[in-house]
């Protein structure tokens, strides 16, 4: 069923189960302890290829950052570390400067730089166009943050809010929930980043809920779907608006879109 919210999305009804997932997922979740690595496997049918990205509408966008909280919310992600900020840039020049500013999740490149710079293969990209980092596989080299032309990787230093006190410390991110043991630290030592909320789509590839920032966005800003889709949001946005990427001369064809 169509979100009616966002018909881009393909969402169902009701929730999948952890038992549901593993009969249909099978021992690839146990052997890698993280949903990432099972669901890369899943292909779910469809007419065509399933592409998962963004259309950021930045003349809607008020830089009110509910994105970058309700992704940090989502995730529960430790002290200093956002998924999803909100970037602001000058532009033009004096006597007439400006400023534009850019939400920027992962933007799950069609050639992902950090990918590529991984020594250890720890960076996977899914046939859905996902890339993610597989927690159990990072070592904590960082040479996907050194790569990354968008500074999307972040380095998990391990820190604690209230000197590891508190109820906030002892939720596991959901990032895990898939796990036979979810581990509230695993990525302690090792880099993490924005997977689109991979955690919220089921066992059939599908979406049973938006991302966390496309949701929350009060603006109706930040629109998310299937770009392969050629009757969907996206493409409607992408054939009606003037639109941009972001760096396009590092040749990474990074899949979130802004209109200008």
């Amino acid at each position: 069923m169509s979100n009616p919210s966002r018909p881009g999305v393909q969402v169902k009804n009701g929730s999948v189960s952890r038992r549901a997932f593993l009969a249909v997922a099978g021992p690839a979740v146990l052997k890698a302890g993280w949903p990432g690595a099972a669901a890369a496997e899943t292909k779910p049918p469809a007419k065509y290829k399933r592409k998962w990205g963004m259309v950021i509408d930045l003349q809607r966008c008020i830089v009110c950052r509910s994105c970058t909280v309700a992704c940090k919310q989502e995730n529960k992600t430790p002290p200093g570390m956002l998924y999803n900020p909100v970037l602001e840039e000058e532009v033009g020049e004096y006597p007439k400067p400006g400023l534009r500013w850019f939400p920027r999740p992962c933007y799950h490149c069609d050639k992902p730089a950090c990918l590529e710079a991984c020594p250890i293969k720890a960076i996977r990209k899914r046939a859905d166009n996902i890339v993610y980092i597989d927690p159990n596989l990072c070592m904590g080299i960082q040479a996907c943050v050194r790569a990354c032309p968008y500074g999307v990787p972040i380095f998990d230093k391990g820190k604690n809010y209230h000197d590891g006190r508190g109820e906030w410390n002892e939720i596991a991110s959901p990032e895990l929930t898939l796990m036979e043991k979810p581990a509230k630290r695993i990525f302690r030592g090792k880099s993490r980043k924005c997977s689109f909320c991979l955690h919220k789509q089921d066992a059939d590839g599908n979406y049973t809920d938006l991302p966390a920032c496309a949701k929350t966005c009060m603006g109706r800003a930040i629109h998310f779907g299937d770009l392969n889709d050629p009757d969907g949001e996206l493409q409607k946005l992408l054939k009606s608006r003037k639109h941009i990427r972001r760096l396009e001369e590092k040749g990474t064809e990074p899949n979130v879109y802004y209109l200008t």
